[in-house]
């Protein structure tokens, strides 16, 4: 969702109002990195993500962009590291009955790189403003997001985030809680995204 703002630092039109209609590819990789007392795991989102749209405004002025529906719905239960025990304990953990989804809302995004348009093929910064709901516990972050243009509709984008899980309320779980889990993960995107829709 974060990635889904950069789009439209590219896809501005003169008119400081926009609307995108955009896809994530199916090659795109969300997951999560972290480590247990005895090795290292990731998780990785198996989600197939609708097409969406996302609107906001551009300020001339001040580079910023800000979005007014810009959010991600992950399926917390397509969350999965190929073990169906540690499955099990991680949705628990997350408290994917009663929060079926994990939540991105984009708030506002602006270039670190001082640009108003991507050439093909070059990488570009940008930071996000965005807030993070897990297990039903909201919090703002700041993301840093790597966008290249790979040509007119469709772009790259690159993000990783060191989250603790106990900032949302979420105690690791494993089998027979044996494994110690810690507390810090690392989200990871790299999404591929195509613009069908310009207005």
């Amino acid at each position: 969702m974060k990635w889904l703002c950069i789009i439209l630092l590219f896809t501005l039109s003169t008119n400081n109002t926009f609307k995108v209609v955009y896809k994530i590819d199916g090659k795109s990789r969300l997951y999560l990195n972290g480590k247990t007392s005895i090795n290292n795991y990731q998780r990785y989102c198996t989600d197939e993500f609708a097409a969406a749209s996302l609107a906001g405004t551009s300020n001339d002025e001040t580079g910023i962009i800000t979005f007014s529906n810009g959010n991600l719905y992950i399926k917390t239960s397509l969350l999965s590291c190929k073990n169906k025990l540690m499955n099990r304990d991680m949705h628990k953990a997350l408290k994917a009955e009663e929060h079926p989804y994990i939540i991105i809302t984009l708030h506002d995004a602006a270039s670190l790189n001082n640009i108003t348009k991507l050439s093909i093929n070059t990488w570009y910064e940008f930071t996000a403003n965005v807030t993070l709901t897990i297990a039903g516990v909201s919090k703002k972050n700041q993301l840093n997001v790597m966008v290249s243009k790979l040509s007119n509709l469709l772009f790259r984008l690159k993000a990783k985030k060191d989250l603790l899980m106990s900032d949302f309320n979420v105690k690791p779980r494993t089998p027979f809680n044996m494994i110690k889990i810690e507390d810090k993960v690392t989200i990871n995107f790299d999404m591929t995204v195509v613009v069908n829709e310009l207005n």
